[in-house]
């Protein structure tokens, strides 16, 4: 990946995860231009901010490989922030219930 790519996926996530460039950067420690500068492609995060990033956005390095947020609709957009702020409990719940939907779909 390059550099704005990367960069594209930490905005959409961010702005997924419901937080201002601000936010994260008080979170992880920077400035907030260099958060900037890291989402418009400027610059690459060090792997030490990457990685926190990615913890403060509730996000893998599997999800950073998926399709960007961007293409999802609204309505997936919305379930995706509701996944990514559940404890592990209410995701054992909302998996047991889409398990279920599923099969009444099918």
């Amino acid at each position: 990946m390059n550099k704005k790519d990367i960069g594209k996926k930490i905005q959409e996530f961010r702005n997924l995860s419901g937080i201002t460039q601000a936010e994260l950067a008080e979170a992880i420690d920077m400035h907030e231009k260099q958060i900037s500068r890291i989402e418009s492609g400027v610059h690459f995060p060090t792997f030490d901010n990457f990685v926190k990033i990615l913890e403060v956005l509730n996000v893998s390095l599997k999800d950073f490989d998926m399709e960007m947020p961007s293409k999802c609709t609204p309505l997936k957009k919305k379930a995706i922030k509701i996944i990514q702020h559940a404890n592990e409990k209410e995701l054992k719940t909302y998996t047991k219930i889409l398990e279920t939907l599923q099969k009444a779909f099918e």
